[in-house]
């Protein structure tokens, strides 16, 4: 935070500590509302992940990770508008709101920073779950891990020693103050972050939009990672209040909002996007399972019956049930005791955390750079990001 300069003060009207201008509700809702939608897609996807494979996977645990720090965000976001004056005008504060304030902002961003990065990491390790073996789209994902990992890593420990002592950065009269310009290394973490999420959200891209699915499955992949281009959207907003607010205005507590706002914005939409494609193989084997509760064959002249779980599909000689896939060959025919079907745990044989690689056959001894969006339904597991369709 910048001290103004005396002919600034001078410029200020005299604070009004009775019934001072305020924003109003506006971002405390905004901010609860998003964090609630937020929450129930992440209920929603561990259980679907439970529900459907028996267990959940690294990726999923990183975004309860990034949930959890985007609610203490939110909490201390809100707790500072409603008690600490960041809905008001900078010369309406006493000197322990502007203290209280900057404590709050410290807050702020060492929950912002663990909870940006554990979100990005969700969504990357989820997309080792499509990425075919020594790929591009594999590699360029490595590789944005790596990048995330360090980005955050040095963005943590500048948070802590941009001033030193570390109190300084709330007790703006401490007559040792010894800090960093705070306005280039939020604006250089906001442009990287935006840089990042983008960099993220193009990563599948190339390989959908070379899948050979049918037009129709394409466009609704494309869109439904599309959406997250719409958090790199108010990652961008996000950077230019920054900039406004350390380099533009004195009035930081009253700009402030917009800058806050479009955090809330972006951290929110980052766990929904990185939430949505596993709710959609979630809602469409859950459609599946209403309309299909049971489905009985019953071969020619005989009595005897194959017999799905509620959950299951029969295509191609096989059936996919939530994390179990029954082959044909695999169902034991007993005469007049229905049928006693041998289960295979799809996902704890053929899938571990790092998710490996689903071997295509193309007679290149399982090394490929087919894109793992043409594989069929029957070849992935159910909670494969939108690609259960």
């Amino acid at each position: 935070m910048r001290l103004p300069p005396p002919e600034v003060l001078a410029s200020w009207p005299h604070p009004n500590l009775i019934d001072p201008e305020t924003r109003g509700k506006v971002l405390p809702i905004v901010e609860l509302t998003m964090l609630s939608i937020a929450l129930i897609c992440l209920i929603l996807r561990i259980y679907g992940r439970i529900r459907y494979t028996g267990r959940t996977g690294l990726d999923d645990w990183l975004m309860v990770g990034g949930a959890l720090c985007d609610t203490a965000l939110t909490v201390t976001v809100v707790i500072a508008f409603q008690r600490f004056g960041w809905d008001m005008h900078v010369w309406d504060l006493t000197p322990y709101n502007i203290i209280a304030g900057r404590k709050i902002s410290f807050a702020t961003q060492a929950a912002f920073v663990p909870s940006s990065c554990l979100t990005r990491l969700s969504i990357l390790v989820g997309f080792l779950r499509i990425a075919p073996k020594n790929s591009t789209f594999r590699k360029c994902t490595y590789g944005m891990i790596v990048f995330v990992v360090v980005f955050t890593i040095s963005f943590f420990i500048i948070l802590f020693t941009q001033c030193i002592p570390t109190s300084s950065y709330w007790n703006l009269m401490y007559y040792e103050r010894d800090c960093l310009d705070e306005g280039q290394t939020l604006m250089a973490q906001g442009v990287l972050a935006a840089v990042t999420d983008f960099g993220i959200w193009m990563l599948p891209l190339p390989s959908l939009f070379h899948t050979k699915l049918p037009w129709k499955k394409k466009t609704g992949l494309i869109t439904l990672f599309g959406f997250g281009f719409v958090a790199v959207a108010a990652a961008c907003l996000r950077t230019y209040w920054i900039h406004y607010v350390v380099e533009e205005t004195y009035d930081v507590t009253w700009y402030g909002f917009h800058l806050w706002m479009w955090t809330a914005v972006e951290i929110h939409l980052g766990i929904i996007c990185g939430c949505a494609p596993w709710l959609k193989s979630f809602f469409n084997f859950w459609r599946r399972g209403k309309m299909k509760p049971v489905t009985d064959f019953t071969g020619p002249g005989t009595h005897n019956t194959y017999r799905t779980t509620p959950t299951a599909r029969m295509s191609g000689g096989s059936s996919l049930m939530g994390s179990t896939l029954v082959k044909a060959d695999e169902v034991e025919r007993i005469p007049n005791e229905g049928a006693k079907v041998k289960e295979m745990e799809w996902v704890r044989d053929r899938y571990h955390y790092p998710p490996e690689y689903v071997d295509i056959e193309n007679g290149s001894n399982g090394s490929s750079d087919i894109s793992a969006f043409e594989l069929t339904p029957q070849s992935l597991p159910p909670d494969t990001p939108g690609l259960a369709m």
